[in-house]
């Protein structure tokens, strides 16, 4: 479980958060990928966006007295991946497709757990960058081993 908590947050239209962290650390999150989805729709509006205030505790952004929200964790991991600090979930995924490889498979290639392969594939941490270099360095020895 990702401990971030979030201490404030600016929102300017049309889709930029500005965090600041518990911790003091300050991230800019682009959540343009949300403004499409199923009931993040009214995000379009700039004034509404900008109305975004920091859930109890921390634990999250959210709007209209909690009818939409998004969790403290998935910014934390969208602000390291936009930053490009993190491998994306997206690339993630699309390296497994492109390799036909099962959450045990990716596991196994990688040499870490299937739980973290499960928390990698769908998006609840941030991928290292080091995972991003094992997945290249994968498919190349799978490259240079067909050959």
């Amino acid at each position: 479980m990702n401990q971030q908590r979030i201490d404030s947050v600016t929102a300017e239209a049309p889709n930029l958060l500005i965090i600041l962290w518990r911790n003091g650390k300050k991230t800019k999150v682009d959540i343009s990928e949300y403004l499409d989805s199923p009931g993040y729709e009214r995000l379009k509006d700039p004034m509404f966006f900008t109305g975004a205030v920091v859930e109890e505790w921390g634990h999250g952004v959210e709007w209209a007295e909690g009818d939409i929200g998004i969790d403290a964790g998935t910014l934390y991991r969208l602000g390291k991946e936009q930053a490009g600090t993190a491998f994306s979930v997206a690339e993630f995924n699309a390296w497994m497709m492109r390799n036909g490889l099962s959450l045990s498979a990716a596991a196994k290639a990688l040499g870490i757990t299937r739980r973290t392969v499960v928390y990698y594939h769908g998006g609840h941490k941030p991928i290292p960058i080091y995972i991003k270099l094992a997945c290249l360095g994968w498919e190349v020895l799978q490259a240079q081993q067909a050959a």
